[in-house]
């Protein structure tokens, strides 16, 4: 018998109608998975166009972390926010001040029937607060 691994990946997100994405990856040296600014037509992931009703930037694990553990995707976006030797967020807190940006972690879990939600360490959940960007959990398991 298979035993189904959790489907599972995160994701740093930075919105907001003054966001230019370019700055954002200046800051954070890496290209989003996905980026526009507010009124830009752009195309979803069935290619539908559609214009940005406000700007976002947004960088996925999902593709680049092969576990299923859900504190090795955060920490994948930590090493992106606040490379080895850095502890300093100040850049992206003055943008996201200075152009009323906000910014928020969606993390999503799907794990077989039975299984156990995953536990995002305190740790992890103190790096984000300091940005501030918020963790917005989506857990659901098979019926």
């Amino acid at each position: 018998m298979k035993t189904e691994s959790p489907t599972t990946f995160a994701a740093i997100r930075f919105t907001g109608d003054a966001l230019e994405p370019q700055r954002i990856t200046e800051i954070v040296h890496t290209a989003p998975t996905t980026a526009y600014r507010k009124g830009q037509v752009y195309k979803r992931s069935r290619g539908r166009e559609v214009r940005g009703r406000t700007g976002v930037w947004l960088l996925s694990s999902k593709g680049h972390v092969q576990s299923s553990d859900l504190n090795e995707h955060l920490s994948y976006l930590l090493r992106i926010l606040f490379p080895i030797g850095s502890n300093d967020a100040s850049s992206l807190r003055d943008i996201l001040r200075a152009e009323h940006l906000e910014a928020d972690v969606p993390v999503f879990w799907y794990g077989p029937t039975g299984a156990h939600p995953p536990m995002i360490r305190d740790d992890i959940r103190a790096v984000f607060a300091r940005l501030p960007a918020q963790i917005e959990e989506d857990f659901h398991e098979a019926a």
